[in-house]
């Protein structure tokens, strides 16, 4: 099964005027069509991304219920270990509506919770940890100790940073490609503090005898809060997103990873109101890889990705914008705010107010 097209994004920085009118029109007709695309050559480098893996291997194998022995960081996760309980549980997400923040354990996100209508007794195979920019102070990050873990926070919010850059320049592109004012689109969202949220998502071996019962998946089929998700994956298959052309409903498309420097963009709730559903979000899973579906006794390996959700402004109105709403596209929602919608939808994962 072919996966999503690879779109060369360094046509945005090095490309003439008609290459990157032809980039954003690329662009949002991929959004529109999947919900989702794949980038390539973006200003992220290679070496940038490569580096961060070998941090959430080093993080999430400290924060894991598992441990490893493998890799430049298998003293320290022993060590992570040996701490006492209160130590490591000092930095938990809570389980409520504001935006995520901390250490997340196996199980405590229920992302079937989100958009199926049958999720009963249905659990999720990850555990996460998530943050923002230091200088988001309403809702502040929680951070291991520096002595734990030197150089982790420093590099993860340049990396946030970065991300924040390449989310605000495909927006970019999308104002151009859906023929809207520069700036419709960037104003809704933060410039300055940034309020972004980086997610570090670690998948632990597991056995396919589990899988196969039907009650556990790495992620269950879901879509993103903010306006849109920058992703990147290591080479573990699993992830999916919706085929929308299919017959089948419950039909996705395999996502490859086939280049260093790729990156994966969905549209996300935000951008699906702020556009009435002219940009539909990517409804996508972390399942069992196709050549795995008929092991019965195998173990799929660990798993890792790195997302970085760029949010809308938490007082900017996400309802839709006036160019979208017709006589043959009704207004579909109500005005709401960023924060509004958020906690809508995060409270969903933990049952929690709104």
């Amino acid at each position: 099964m072919p996966s999503l097209p690879l779109i060369d994004f360094s046509t945005f920085y090095n490309g003439t005027e008609a290459d990157r009118a032809n980039l954003a029109a690329t662009i949002t007709a991929e959004l529109q069509k999947h919900g989702a695309m794949r980038l390539i050559n973006t200003s992220i480098t290679a070496e940038t991304i490569e580096e961060g893996f070998k941090w959430v291997r080093f993080t999430c194998a400290n924060f894991s219920r598992v441990t490893t022995t493998d890799g430049p960081w298998s003293m320290q996760s022993k060590k992570f270990f040996s701490l006492p309980l209160l130590e490591k549980a000092a930095f938990p997400n809570e389980r409520n509506a504001d935006p995520q923040r901390g250490w997340s354990y196996v199980g405590s996100e229920n992302t079937s919770k989100l958009d199926m209508l049958e999720n009963d007794g249905l659990e999720d195979e990850k555990e996460h940890f998530d943050h923002s920019s230091a200088a988001d102070t309403e809702f502040p990050s929680k951070w291991p100790s520096e002595s734990s873990i030197p150089g982790y926070r420093q590099f993860m919010e340049d990396l946030l940073e970065k991300c924040h850059i390449v989310g605000r320049e495909v927006l970019e592109n999308l104002e151009r490609g859906l023929g809207l004012r520069q700036g419709e689109l960037m104003d809704r969202c933060c410039a300055s503090p940034i309020i972004d949220e980086l997610r570090m998502n670690y998948y632990a071996p597991i056995s396919t005898q589990k899988l196969n019962t039907g009650k556990y998946r790495r992620a269950w089929p879901h879509t993103d809060f903010g306006m849109i998700t920058l992703l990147f994956q290591d080479d573990a298959a699993g992830l999916e997103v919706q085929d929308r052309f299919s017959s089948k409903p419950d039909a996705f498309i395999p996502i490859l990873h086939e280049h260093p420097t790729e990156m994966l963009v969905y549209v996300s709730n935000s951008l699906e109101y702020t556009t009435n559903n002219y940009l539909k979000a990517g409804l996508h899973q972390v399942a069992t890889p196709i050549d795995m579906q008929d092991v019965a006794n195998g173990i799929l390996p660990e798993r890792q990705s790195i997302a970085c959700f760029i949010k809308p402004s938490r007082e900017a109105n996400v309802g839709p914008m006036k160019q979208f709403i017709t006589p043959e596209r009704p207004k579909a929602y109500e005005d709401l705010t960023g924060i509004e919608l958020h906690r809508v939808r995060v409270g969903k994962l933990y049952g929690a107010a709104g």
